[in-house]
C-alpha cells in the first residue's frame, strides 16, 4: 500500500501501487500490444501505403511487402527480363492509380509467390486495380491457379479493352509474337499468334498443332484437368473448334519438343475473326 496523502480539500487517500507481480503482468501485456502492432504489416492481407511502383504489376508497400498483382501480366520495363511494348505506360498508369495511396490487399488461395512476393488484388477505395489495368490496356488476364476467384471479371474486361482497342490493344502488331518467332522467347510470357493446323484429344489433355513437326513446332497444351473450364464457356471439344482457326494465345513459353503454352482457361486463347 503507498503512502498516504492529503488531496486539496483536506482528504487523505492512498496512491494505488503495483505490487511486483501485477506490475511484471502489466508490463508483458505492453510488449504483447506493441509487438503485435508492429506484426500487422506481416499479415497477409490488410492495408497499407504504397511506396514504390516497379511496373504495370508489382509495387512496394510501406510495411516492406512486394505485392504482385493476381491474375493479370503487364508489360515488363526491363530488369530481369527485356523492355516490353507498353511497359512504361503501364508502369505510368499504375503510379497514377496507387502511389502514395492506402491500399487494400486481399489475397486468394496462394498468398506468395517463388520469390516471396504476396499475390494480391489491390484495391484503393472502391477502385478494383487489377480490374482496372486490364480494362485500360494496360495488362493481360491472365489465369494463375488456384488464384481464379476474379478470373471471368478479368477475361470479360480484357475482351472490353480488345474490342474498343485500348492501351496495348490498340497496336497488336507491336507487341504480339508471330509462331515462327516463339523458339527465341522460352521463358516468357508472350502472345503467339499462329493457325492450328492440327489438333488432338488425348487422355492428358488437349493438343494444337502449329507446324507439320509436332516436335519442334509450337504447340499449345490444355491439360484434362482445366478442360472443365472450355465446356462452361460452351467450348465442348477445343481440338475441333480452334481446328483451322488462327488464334493468338496468351502464355509462358516453355521448352517441350518445341515452343510449348500450357493453357488453363479459354481466357488464353482468341480466334481471330
Amino acid at each position: 500500500m503507498g503512502r498516504p496523502r492529503r488531496t486539496s480539500k483536506g482528504v487523505v487517500s492512498r496512491r494505488p501501487t503495483l505490487r511486483p507481480a501485477r506490475a511484471l503482468t502489466f508490463l508483458v501485456l505492453i510488449l504483447a500490444i506493441v509487438y503485435g502492432l508492429s506484426r500487422i504489416g506481416d499479415l497477409p492481407g490488410g492495408e497499407s501505403v504504397v511506396v514504390s511502383v516497379y511496373d504495370g504489376d508489382t509495387i512496394r508497400l510501406s510495411d516492406g511487402r512486394e505485392i504482385r498483382y493476381i491474375g493479370m501480366d503487364a508489360p515488363e520495363t526491363g530488369g530481369y527480363r527485356p523492355a516490353e511494348y507498353y511497359g512504361e505506360e503501364a508502369k505510368t498508369l499504375n503510379s497514377s492509380l496507387v502511389l502514395g495511396k492506402h491500399v487494400t490487399i486481399v489475397t486468394d488461395v496462394e498468398s506468395t509467390d517463388a520469390y516471396g512476393r504476396t499475390l494480391a488484388y489491390v484495391f484503393v477505395d472502391d477502385l478494383f486495380v487489377n480490374e482496372a489495368l486490364i480494362r485500360e490496356g494496360a495488362a493481360l488476364s491472365r489465369s494463375y491457379p488456384p488464384n481464379v476467384t476474379h478470373q471471368d471479371l478479368f477475361c470479360d474486361a480484357m475482351n472490353e479493352a480488345r474490342i474498343e482497342k485500348r492501351g496495348m490493344w490498340a497496336d497488336t502488331a507491336a507487341w504480339m509474337i508471330p509462331q515462327e518467332e516463339a523458339a527465341s522467347h522460352i521463358g516468357l510470357s508472350k502472345t503467339v499468334v499462329g493457325r492450328v493446323i492440327a489438333s488432338e484429344m488425348t487422355s492428358s489433355g488437349v493438343f494444337l498443332n502449329f507446324g507439320l513437326d509436332y516436335t519442334t513446332d509450337f504447340t499449345v497444351f490444355i491439360p484434362d484437368d482445366y478442360l472443365d473450364a472450355f465446356s462452361r464457356g460452351g467450348i465442348d471439344n477445343p481440338a475441333q473448334v480452334y481446328r483451322g482457326e488462327t488464334i493468338e494465345v496468351i502464355g509462358t513459353l516453355t521448352d517441350k519438343n518445341g515452343p510449348s503454352i500450357r493453357v488453363t482457361s479459354p481466357c488464353q486463347i482468341y480466334i481471330r475473326p
